[in-house]
């Protein structure tokens, strides 16, 4: 490849990126503004011309689990996130919390221990430690009753 092919390849990425940009900084908008389908898409849009964009796979992966609820898109999208950077410590949480919301408590407590060993935010460290607890409540059951070893009832019979 020669030095002219090489210099257009490099302007034309640039442009790329730079489009690509814009295209988040319009999902950006339209998610603040709770139009949630047209942030998706612009996010969309800027995965197309830089499919290396993780900060946009990840907003996407947010938008997913939070404001959409397919948690099966969400996983998928955050993945990607951490696939293109594996040092992003926000998208480990919010994995965890659509495998949460998709009832795959394993995978959860797998990813919300991973954020609290690679997270450094107190706030999301504490609500991670919140998270797991919650999970190992939740997998343990409702207490059992000592006359009848069945659960504990839970209303009026």
């Amino acid at each position: 490849m020669n030095a002219l092919t090489r210099a257009w390849n490099w302007t034309r990425s640039r442009l790329y990126r730079r489009v690509a940009d814009a295209h988040r900084h319009f999902g950006n908008q339209y998610a603040n503004q709770m139009e949630h389908w047209a942030a998706v898409e612009n996010y969309t849009r800027a995965i197309l011309l830089d499919p290396g964009y993780a900060l946009c796979y990840y907003s996407r992966g947010i938008l997913y689990w939070r404001e959409i609820g397919n948690y099966y898109r969400a996983i998928q999208d955050l993945t990607r996130a951490l696939e293109l950077s594996p040092s992003f410590p926000q998208a480990y949480f919010n994995r965890g919390m659509a495998h949460k919301l998709r009832n795959e408590p394993a995978k959860a407590l797998a990813d919300f221990d991973r954020y609290l060993a690679v997270g450094s935010d107190e706030f999301w460290l504490d609500a991670a430690r919140r998270q797991i607890a919650e999970l190992q409540d939740t997998a343990q059951g409702p207490p059992l009753t000592e006359a009848t070893d069945s659960p504990t009832p839970s209303g009026d019979d």
